[in-house]
Formats: C-alpha cells, sequence, structure tokens
C-alpha cells in the first residue's frame, strides 16, 4: 500500500487548506504534521520552474503543475487521469514511460535525456526530462515521477554558437581572441584562441601562439608608432584599425589590415579583445608600386615631374624664409634624341635615356635633385648654391661628362643636351614660372646651336612675351571655334572589330597650322580656356558620332570616348551640359565614355564621388584614363564606379620586351576584372605588344597599330569599308 504521504500528493480531491489553518488546528498540528509536510511540498512543486507530472503504472495523470500544463499546451484539468503520452509527445521514438511492472527500474534509477517534445498545437520545443520511479514502503514501484525543463533557448544558443565557431574556424580572415587582465599591456595580453586562417598565414602553430602575446608578430618592418596608436586606443576600450607589416613564423614579413574590438560582459567590462585580420600584401605592393609609379620615372628610375615640382615648391617656402638659400632649376632636352630613336630604334634610346640618367647623378650633390621631365627632356634642382658661377660650373660638367661616347649593344652614340637654367634671384615667385623660365632659356640654348647652355635673363622677356601671344591666340581660337576633332578607332581585342572612337583635338592655327595638343592643351589647363574648348569638343563628338551611328546601321553601336579635363570634372555645370548634349544629338548616354585622370579623381574625393555617381546615374560610362601615371590609392579605387582602366602608353610601349612591364600590366588587368572593369591599352604600336595584350586578356586596344587619329572626313571613308581594320586582322588570323 501506498504510504499515507503518498495518497496525499496523488489524491487530487484532499482538501487545501492554509498552513496558518493546519497550524491553528491542535488535533493535527505534531512536530511531523504530514498533511502541513504535503502542502508545502505542492506548493513548492505548483512553483517550480520545471514542468512536474507523476503518472500511475498505467501511465495516467495523477497530478500536474501549471508549468507543465502550460509547456504542453492545455489545462492541468484536462490532463488528470488521461494517458501522459497523450501530452508528452515525442519527435523520436524515446519512451520514458513505464507501463507494467516489467520495465519496472531498479530502486533509485532514473532516465534523463534531451528531446523534442510537441505541445498540443504542433509546435515543437527541446526539452530536458528527467523520469523517476516513486516506491512504496515494501520499495515497490507505484509511481513515476517526470520533470521536464524547457531548453529550447539554450538549444538554440548552443547551435547558434556552433555555427558562429564554425564561421570562425573556417573564415579566410585570421581571427585572435585576447584575454583582459588588470594592469597588463594590450598588445601583451595572452591570446587564448586562433583560427586556421591564423595558423596558415603566419606559420605559427596554435600551440606556439595560445598563451603569448600578439608582439611574436612584431618584426623590424613593423610601424611602431601605428602600434602605439593601437595600443592608445585599446587601453581607452576603443576599437581600433590599421594596416601593419606583421612578421611570419620564418621572419618574412605580409601586410594586414585588422580591425581590434573589445568584448564588453553583461555588466559593460571589457573581458577580451577580438582581432579581425585580413592579408593585404598583394594590395600593397601594388599600391607601393604604383606610387612609385606616380612620383618616379619607370625607365630611368628618377624622380618624375610631380616629385620634381612638389620638391622645388618645398625649395621656394624655404628660401622665402631663408633669404641666404639661393638654389637654380636647370632644363635639359637631349639635343638630335629623335635621329638615334629613328635610326637605332626606340630599345636602344631608352637604353641611352638610362644611362644619361646615371651620368647626370654623378654630376651633382646626394642633396641635389636629378629627374626626367618626360621624353626626352631632364630638370635639375641645384639647392643651397653658392652663387651663380657654381650653376655654370655644374652645367660645364654635365656638358663634358655627355661629351664622352655611349656605348650600347655595339653601337657607339655621342649625344649632346641643351641646357636652361633659372636662378632663385630671379622674380619668378612661384614653381611653374622658374621651370617655364628655364624651358625658355633651353630653348634659346638650342637657338643658339645646342650642346650649349643659357640663363634665364631680362633679354628673354620677349619670348615669354611670345608665349602670352600663343594665349591670346588660344582664347580667340575658342571663340573662333578654331579647333576640330579627330577621331582614333578604339578595337576590340578578342574580335578584331571596331568598338569606338576617341575624341582628340587639334588646333587650326590660321597662321601656324595644325597645333599638337601637347602645345596648347597646358596652356587651356593653366587659363581655363580648356573648359568651353571640352564643351565644343564634347558637342562635335557627340553630335558626330550620333550622325555615324544613323548613316551606318552596321556601326549603331559605337561608342565616343571624350576627356574630360580636371577643370570640367570639377565645373558645377557639367552634369546640365550633358545632359543637354545626349538631348540634342539624340545619343544614347550608354554610347559616351567619358576619360577621367587620376589626378582629377584625387584632387577632392568628395566631391568627385558625387559627380561620378551622378554620371553613372545618368547611363555614362565613366574611364580612368592613363592608370598608372598618377596616385592611385586602391581603398578609393574600389569605391569609385568606374567602368574602364585606360592603361598608359608609356607601360605598354614596352610590354614585349620588358619583362617587369609584363607583369605590372598583367597586374593592372587583374585588378580591373576583380573590380567589374573593362581595360583599355593605349599606344599599341607593334604586333608584338598586340600579341601580348591578347595573351593577357585585355579587351580593348587603340594606338598606331590600328589607325592614327582621322579627321571626320577620313573617318568616314574608313567607316565605309566593309572591313576597316582587315590591316590588322591578317596580322593576327587567329581573329574572326
Amino acid at each position: 500500500m501506498a504510504s499515507k504521504s503518498l495518497d496525499i500528493v496523488t489524491q487530487p480531491s484532499v482538501e487545501l487548506r492554509s498552513v496558518e489553518q493546519w497550524k491553528s488546528d491542535p488535533q493535527i498540528v505534531s512536530k511531523h504534521n504530514p498533511v502541513e509536510n504535503d502542502f508545502i511540498l505542492r506548493t513548492v512543486i505548483e512553483n517550480l520552474n520545471d514542468g512536474v507530472i507523476v503518472t500511475d503504472l498505467h501511465d495516467r495523470v495523477l497530478h500536474v503543475n501549471s508549468r507543465l500544463a502550460k509547456l504542453v499546451g492545455c489545462s492541468a484539468s484536462e490532463m488528470i487521469g488521461l494517458p501522459a503520452c497523450n501530452f508528452l509527445s515525442l519527435i523520436e521514438g524515446w519512451s520514458f514511460f513505464g507501463s507494467s511492472t516489467d520495465v519496472a527500474m531498479p530502486s533509485g534509477s532514473c532516465e534523463w535525456r534531451e528531446c523534442q517534445l510537441r505541445r498540443q498545437d504542433g509546435r515543437q520545443f527541446w526539452a530536458e526530462v528527467n523520469s523517476t520511479p516513486l516506491h512504496d514502503d515494501d520499495r515497490n514501484p507505484i509511481a513515476t515521477l517526470i520533470t521536464v525543463t524547457d531548453i529550447t533557448e539554450r538549444k538554440w544558443l548552443e547551435e547558434y554558437l556552433r555555427l558562429l565557431e564554425s564561421v570562425v574556424v573556417n573564415a579566410n580572415e585570421m581571427v585572435m581572441i585576447s584575454q583582459v587582465e588588470d594592469d597588463i599591456d594590450p598588445l601583451e595580453l595572452r591570446i587564448i584562441y586562433i583560427n586556421e586562417a591564423f595558423v596558415k598565414v603566419t606559420g605559427y602553430a596554435a600551440a606556439d601562439v595560445i598563451g603569448r602575446s600578439a608582439e611574436l608578430l612584431v618584426g623590424p618592418k613593423t610601424d611602431l608608432e601605428e602600434l602605439d596608436r593601437i595600443r592608445i586606443a585599446l587601453k581607452n576600450h576603443e576599437s581600433a584599425k590599421a594596416e601593419l607589416i606583421f612578421h611570419h613564423q620564418d621572419q618574412s614579413y605580409f601586410w594586414a589590415d585588422i580591425n581590434t574590438v573589445p568584448i564588453r560582459n553583461e555588466h559593460g567590462q571589457v573581458t577580451h579583445f577580438v582581432s579581425v585580420m585580413r592579408e593585404v600584401t598583394e594590395r600593397k605592393e601594388v599600391e607601393e608600386q604604383l606610387r612609385r609609379n606616380a612620383f618616379h620615372d619607370p625607365l630611368t628610375g628618377l624622380p618624375n615631374r610631380l616629385l620634381f615640382t612638389e620638391r622645388l615648391t618645398q625649395v621656394i617656402t624655404r628660401s622665402r624664409e631663408q633669404e641666404n638659400n639661393l638654389f637654380a632649376v636647370l632644363f635639359l632636352d637631349l639635343d638630335r634624341f629623335k635621329v638615334i630613336n629613328d635610326s637605332l630604334g626606340h630599345l636602344i634610346g631608352d637604353q641611352l635615356l638610362i644611362a644619361i640618367a646615371r651620368r647626370l647623378e654623378s654630376c651633382v650633390k646626394r642633396s641635389d635633385l636629378v629627374a626626367r621631365f618626360g621624353g626626352d627632356e631632364f630638370t635639375i634642382l641645384l639647392d643651397n648654391i653658392q652663387d651663380e658661377s657654381s650653376t655654370h660650373q655644374i652645367a660645364e660638367r654635365i656638358h663634358l661628362e655627355l661629351s664622352h661616347p655611349f656605348n650600347l649593344d655595339g653601337h657607339e652614340i655621342f649625344t649632346t643636351v641643351s641646357i636652361g637654367i633659372t636662378l632663385s634671384s630671379t622674380d619668378f615667385k612661384c614653381t611653374e614660372d622658374l621651370l617655364r623660365g628655364a624651358d625658355i632659356a633651353m630653348y634659346r640654348a638650342k637657338a643658339l646651336g645646342k650642346a650649349c647652355h643659357e640663363v634665364f635673363d631680362t633679354e628673354m622677356h620677349d619670348q615669354a612675351m611670345l608665349q602670352m601671344q600663343l594665349e591670346n591666340d588660344l582664347r580667340r581660337a575658342v571663340e573662333r571655334e578654331e579647333f576640330v576633332v579627330y577621331y582614333q578607332p578604339i578595337v576590340s581585342l578578342t574580335t578584331g572589330r571596331l568598338a569606338g572612337f576617341e575624341a582628340l583635338v587639334r588646333w587650326m592655327h590660321p597662321e601656324r597650322g595644325i597645333i599638337s595638343p601637347g602645345d596648347f592643351i597646358p596652356i587651356a589647363e593653366e587659363t581655363g580656356l580648356i573648359v568651353p574648348m571640352g564643351q565644343l569638343i564634347l558637342w562635335e563628338a557627340c553630335r558626330q558620332i550620333s550622325e555615324w551611328q544613323r548613316l551606318y546601321p552596321q556601326h549603331r553601336r559605337l561608342s565616343m570616348s571624350v576627356n574630360l579635363s580636371s577643370r570640367q570634372f570639377s565645373q558645377r555645370g557639367t552634369i546640365e551640359l550633358l545632359r543637354d548634349v545626349l538631348k540634342e544629338t539624340g545619343l544614347s548616354p550608354a554610347c559616351l565614355k567619358l576619360e577621367i585622370t587620376e589626378t582629377a579623381i584625387m584632387e577632392n574625393t568628395e566631391s568627385a564621388m558625387d559627380m561620378l555617381l551622378q554620371l553613372k546615374s545618368m547611363g555614362i560610362q565613366l574611364s580612368v584614363d592613363d592608370f598608372g601615371t598618377g596616385y592611385s590609392s586602391l581603398g578609393y579605387l574600389y569605391r569609385f564606379p568606374m567602368d574602364i582602366l585606360k592603361i598608359d602608353q608609356s607601360f605598354i610601349s614596352r610590354v614585349d620586351t620588358d619583362g617587369e612591364k609584363l607583369e605590372l600590366v598583367r597586374t593592372i588587368i587583374n585588378l580591373a576584372w576583380n573590380l567589374g572593369m573593362d581595360v583599355i591599352a593605349e599606344g599599341v604600336e607593334t604586333t608584338k605588344q598586340l600579341a601580348q595584350l591578347k595573351m593577357l586578356k585585355c579587351e580593348y586596344g587603340q594606338g598606331y597599330l590600328f589607325s592614327k587619329p582621322m579627321s571626320a572626313k577620313n573617318t568616314d571613308i574608313f567607316l565605309t569599308q566593309a572591313n576597316p581594320l582587315e590591316h590588322v586582322s591578317q596580322m593576327l588570323p587567329s581573329w574572326p
């Protein structure tokens, strides 16, 4: 028989009274009052967070608390007397309900399991179920006590953490977790976790890292100042981002993009730091190469025009503060260099330029600056000179050094140089004027027979006036519309077919004839005349391509590339102008490609982004012109919505002979692909260059190999031909 205490627990008809009522009855109250004990026990069970159910040996419900009833989705009164399996339905086939004495468990034994249960409305939940047999005084099983704990949230959290751990373990980015300890430098905190990517990149095994600090990655190339900045941020419990050089286990270095964030507990205290690192070595090397290209001549390794003008500006500023600081600018141009190029070829010409660069460097002090300005032009900045005579001595030394023959590939080559000099004692106060004065003096030296040097003085002022006359002529040329547009084909290197044209401006001077853009574009940029000139070119180019599309249906998809100068790019009315041009000419925006230089984009990145987004919204395609010759930040390049990269001809000219140039072009093309951009190679002049570009899978090309720039009339004739590029197809018969 069941004990009285069990009878009370399992009989729902027992009258429930308050503890005070029981205690006030002297006939009932005793030291071991079973009724009071049962009441307390039932009260405790009712207030448990776990669901509780008691069943007899036939699975019938004897007692159930409200928590269990809520879990299964029905009332306690509905469950009494019915089989428990009606309410606690398992998703899978394990049972915790005993139905006969054959399955009775030994004394004190119980069953425990995590399983999924189904509520009365069909919804599922995870539960921790404990099944315990109840016995009478003779240890005979008389009932089963089952407790049910809802662990759905815990199981979800466990699954979430499992998935999160899987993501971290298998992430491509390196993950490192450090534990915060009091009074310990943030960079010396113990590492408690690294993922597989960390091991793969750094070469350190987990056993080599766990328990040590992140300083094991610090090496001789690491920027310690940047580390200090990170240390301060972490001490203040702030996030820190940086790009740093770290070192592998073998001490070779790599670049890493690091983002470290503090992890706080429920009390807001920082307990850990999580660092996510991505190796960016390849990108940084490309940036460094592009940065070097921006400030150095790729052929000679000398500083280029940009670096020279920056250094000259600094010297001018210093000389204003220090009156005794004298300096001089030398502008050098090789005499008859074109003859050498034409007779012996560009390869020998390039070798000669390299050899001249080395001799020029030997003629000056280490503190002076020798630069290649472009083509066969060099500049020298002589800083802290004693007087004008010391400048003449340097010029004489240069003439003497260059008088010795150059032996290049079995050729003995003699060359001379014309030098123009501007002294800091002149009235010129800015970089451009000093360079212009030296340039004018150089042309005076050429006029006097070459192989000599001249110092700019007042006698040359008239020549400067002639330059001003050219500027005036340019202003009138804009008013009289003396400019004409020439068109150079852009060819698909995949099909060998015409893809479009680039519009190139020519000045039809009434007295001097056709003037090359190189002679007037810099003046137009400097004076702002490039804006009205650019508008004329834009109107005419769009009108002309629209007309050709109508006249020649087979070329209705031809595009027109038009250069947008820095000044035009920064003009507020440019967007309205483009809308008017497209509307008036009827040209589809998709057929217009605007070429914008890196310099124009980088001058003001915020306004540039706004302008580019507006142009993109109009459907116009955007091209980065002369890529690699200006300062390129890949971080910005990734941000800007550009469609095309135009590789400057300085890279293409040696792609068939210079392995380093070839690899650089390959890198640029791969970069463009990664950004979803097309590539156009400028200055394609030989079939070898073309073959290399096809091998690199460059999409488009333009250059003299395909066609020189043509007038509109000649372009008309060009388009009437059945296959205007047949001569190129014959060079590479793999084209259809």
